[in-house]
């Protein structure tokens, strides 16, 4: 089949042409308007052949009985007669009849006759949906893009009422977004510079006195870093004195604390003797270590200086950290910042030696670790890795800043 109007083939079944939107007429229906119109045809040729209304029918008479039998007549004079095939449709109650005048030629679409539709664009919509979407209100743009997906598939379909229905709805979502984004994006301005005149009333210049604030916390920072070092240069020019009792040599696990000298490993109560306790809000006294293994603890004097400490269980069984022997501890600088606790490693050693200070008492280091910020010289024993000891040094200066002494006696 072919549309009538443009021209065009039709699927099967169509009824609408999906280029130009016209209705779609059966075959059957075309085929009777064809034969109709070729009868009046040849009714307008031969206006006297016999039987014929306007003939005489051998009696020389003419349309003296309009309503006979098997007439064709086109004027409708009996607008129910039977067998009509009148064109003009004035009686569109006749039996029979095949006008053509009818609601078949009447495009539901836009209320005409025979007028094919305009096609509607859907890529124009889709593309003012994406940009509002983009650019304005993302979920009305969401909402718009697919209703201008559907406008070309319902065209294609021959459902123009369907495409006409969605390019609305697209053109309403997408309107709708764009208002929407421009009356936040205004809200948001008239906000922005209300927050921007009431600041003004507390600041004349914020932004000077933000640079200003940096400054001087630069330079306080700068004050409170060049006192430390000052306090840290005072502090390692008056070493502490050794005891006679400290050995002289790394492997000689021996630890000053104050004026008590302690011999690795050593019970909880040594360190104690020292004028420590351990600190029960980082490892309770009933903490269960299990065996063979170990668990860091700390011990504070009342100056809060700190020291850290290993508390291992060389046993079978579990027990509880109070119960555990001190294999090592571990001090630095910082923590003995606020003064009043000694700690001095074999040979006279504390903070603030120098290398050749550490090298002169114990020797070239087994492994050695050269960073940014600080140093690690280390010393190892031929039968365990746990009994070692470790001096760090600070990068900048050069001297002491960490020392470690383990021996967890295996």
């Amino acid at each position: 089949m072919k549309c009538k109007f443009c021209g065009n083939d039709l699927p099967e079944e169509s009824k609408f042409c999906p280029s130009c939107g016209a209705p779609v007429e059966p075959e059957e229906k075309q085929e009777q308007s064809e034969q109709s119109a070729e009868a009046k045809q040849q009714e307008n040729q031969n206006p006297y052949e016999y039987g014929v209304p306007g003939t005489d029918n051998g009696s020389g008479a003419q349309n003296e009985n309009p309503y006979q039998y098997g007439s064709a007549e086109q004027n409708n004079e009996n607008p129910y007669q039977y067998g009509s095939a009148g064109q003009n449709n004035e009686n569109p109650y006749q039996y029979g009849s095949t006008g053509q005048n009818t609601s078949a030629d009447y495009n539901a679409n836009n209320g005409t006759y025979g007028q094919p539709q305009k096609p509607i664009n859907g890529t124009t919509y889709l593309i003012f949906a994406i940009i509002s979407t983009l650019l304005c209100c993302l979920p009305l743009g969401i909402v718009a893009i697919v209703y201008a997906c559907k406008i070309n598939s319902l065209q294609r379909s021959g459902d123009y009422a369907g495409a006409q229905n969605a390019a609305k709805k697209a053109k309403m979502f997408t309107i709708i977004g764009t208002v929407a984004a421009l009356v936040v994006s205004i809200f948001y301005i008239i906000f922005a510079v209300v927050i921007g005149i009431g600041s003004s009333d507390f600041d004349d210049d914020p932004v000077s006195n933000v640079v200003e604030n940096v400054i001087e916390d630069k330079d306080d920072s700068k004050k409170a870093d060049d006192s430390d070092k000052s306090d840290k240069a005072a502090k390692s020019t008056e070493p502490a004195v050794a005891s006679g009792e400290l050995g002289t040599s790394w492997d000689s696990y021996t630890v000053q604390i104050n004026d008590k000298v302690l011999t690795f490993p050593c019970t909880k109560a040594d360190i104690e003797a020292a004028g420590l306790s351990m600190d029960t809000d980082y490892t309770a006294e009933n903490y269960m270590v299990n065996a063979n293994e170990y668990e860091l603890v700390y011990f504070e004097d009342a100056n809060d200086n700190e020291i850290m400490a290993y508390a291992i269980n060389n046993t079978d069984t579990a027990m509880e950290v109070k119960d555990c022997l001190i294999g090592g501890v571990s001090v630095d600088d910082y923590d003995l910042e606020n003064g009043g606790l000694t700690v001095i490693f074999p040979g006279g050693l504390q903070m603030g030696a120098s290398k050749d200070a550490v090298t002169g008492a114990y020797g070239e280091a087994d492994d050695t670790y050269d960073g940014d910020s600080l140093s690690m010289y280390s010393w190892y024993s031929d039968d365990s890795y746990y009994k070692s000891c470790e001096i760090d040094f600070d990068a900048e200066s050069g001297l002491v800043c960490t020392m470690t002494m383990q021996n967890f006696g295996q």
